[in-house]
């Protein structure tokens, strides 16, 4: 078997109690935090052949701080404390837009391919209260080496399968180790400006004494098929909460959400399927369309959302609501919306929120595009159908069969599809019963949208890929 591409990123974290540090909040308004993530890389002998620490930019007060992300609702520049989120959304643990390039939520810790028996990648994100003065940090870098031994031991286990697949996600303390440490001053009346851990309780050795107990994902190919395939928590599927809580005298408890995403398959033995490319993220897009160098898309809530359609990273705009999630489509400047309701809408493409208009009906489709000025439209089943685009209610035709259709799309000459099991198929945009010619296999998609170069798919793992189609004669 080869190797599958997988994500890992922190989409968020949630302050549910702000810490207590010291008396005069040195660092700035209440709380100041940044994210530590250390990857360790074991083999399946429980070798680390590599281990290291990536810290995220401070979050918080900007008062003549300028180089902080603020972050919190302390004040107009920010300071976190008892019940902020970030970024600020109800909902932290789900990432909508694209990935920050910088290092703050949502970012990437990780990406890489994992090899069926071969490749584990153990992450253990901790999120930690910044104040001016070393305290917790320097012990933390050095016993994270020191213990490389037993986290090796634990991928070993879980390679040979006395550990089992279903929980990835596991303490220091499964592990019989924690850390043990000293930090003069923590526990007095005024505590003490240093940085440490969120999660930092009391040692019964000695009066400035200190232990935490950090939280690993382990993956490999098991374990992060495992992740994305199943909603653990209640956050959705490949979404992980790490909950942090101080010795009540520090009083902070926070939530880091940790995303596993499946980004190609292994199918071609590179770590990808066959002439697609992942190019970005798509998350709960479900229908799709392309205009005048923009790509429009409509989520699982009816969200539109529009970007350009570039073949690379590119945010994602929210736009407006959609009527419809059914199926999306785009000709002569308008877009074209099918409704689980059996309606068709439509308004013009255009960048900005505007009115939907009910033109007709729209039967039971589960997929929908436009190709020479026609919209086709596949329903659930099993037919083909086409329809002139016209601002009224008019017949659609039957002109073919569309057999387990998950989504529909067009290039420049030919109508696309991607099938239930995984394949690419197309055929021409003819008014008769015409075969489908098999192209080749294809991501589990929610959506197709074609430009002159090729595809765009949204995958179910809620990334957009892209496969160039050659024009005819090539």
């Amino acid at each position: 078997m080869s190797a599958s591409r997988f994500r890992a990123s922190i989409n968020g974290f949630w302050c549910h109690n702000e810490s207590w540090d010291d008396a005069f909040n040195w660092d700035g308004k209440h709380d100041e935090v940044f994210i530590d993530v250390n990857t360790k890389v074991v083999d399946a002998s429980g070798s680390v052949l590599q281990n290291f620490d990536s810290e995220s930019e401070l979050m918080g007060d900007t008062w003549r701080l300028p180089n902080r992300v603020q972050a919190g609702s302390a004040s107009d520049r920010g300071g976190i404390v008892s019940g902020d989120k970030f970024p600020p959304s109800p909902t932290p643990w789900l990432r909508s837009g694209s990935l920050n390039a910088r290092r703050f939520p949502p970012y990437a810790i990780w990406e890489g391919d994992l090899r069926p028996g071969q490749d584990m990648i153990l992450l253990t994100p901790t999120i930690w209260e910044w104040d001016p003065g070393a305290g917790f940090w320097d012990g933390w870098l050095d016993w994270q080496v020191q213990v490389d031994a037993k986290y090796g031991q634990r991928a070993k286990e879980i390679f040979g399968k006395i550990w089992p697949v279903s929980t990835p996600v596991f303490d220091a303390v499964s592990l019989g180790i924690q850390t043990v440490g000293s930090m003069a001053g923590i526990w007095s009346p005024f505590g003490k400006s240093m940085r440490r851990p969120i999660g930092t309780r009391r040692s019964p050795d000695g009066p400035d004494g200190t232990l935490f107990n950090p939280i690993t994902i382990a993956l490999n190919s098991e374990t992060a098929e495992y992740l994305v395939a199943n909603n653990l928590q209640g956050y959705g599927n490949g979404i992980v909460e790490l909950r942090y809580a101080d010795d009540p005298y520090l009083r902070g408890v926070y939530s880091l959400f940790v995303q596993i995403e499946k980004i190609r398959d292994g199918s071609d033995g590179k770590g990808g399927i066959s002439g697609w490319r992942d190019v970005d993220g798509a998350d709960r897009v479900v229908s799709m369309a392309a205009a005048d160098g923009r790509l429009f898309a409509v989520t699982a809530d009816k969200r539109l959302l529009i970007r350009d359609s570039v073949e690379r990273e590119s945010s994602w705009t929210h736009i407006g609501s959609a009527v419809g999630d059914a199926g999306l489509a785009a000709t002569g400047g308008r877009l074209f919306c099918a409704t689980r309701e059996n309606e068709l809408w439509t308004r013009q493409a255009s960048p900005i929120d505007m009115e939907w208009t009910r033109i007709g009906h729209a039967n039971g489709v589960v997929g929908l595009t436009a190709l020479n000025g026609s919209l086709f439209c596949a329903t659930g089943n099993n037919r083909l159908w086409t329809r002139a685009p016209i601002l009224a209610d008019v017949d659609w035709k039957d002109i073919g069969h569309a057999n387990g259709v998950m989504s529909l799309g067009s290039s420049l000459s030919d109508l696309h599809c991607v099938t239930s099991d995984g394949r690419l198929w197309r055929r021409p945009p003819s008014m008769t019963d015409t075969p489908w010619t098999e192209v080749g296999p294809a991501p589990k998609t929610h959506a197709l949208a074609g430009t002159s170069r090729g595809l765009f798919a949204a995958t179910e793992e809620g990334r957009l890929l892209f496969k160039l189609i050659p024009p005819p004669g090539f």
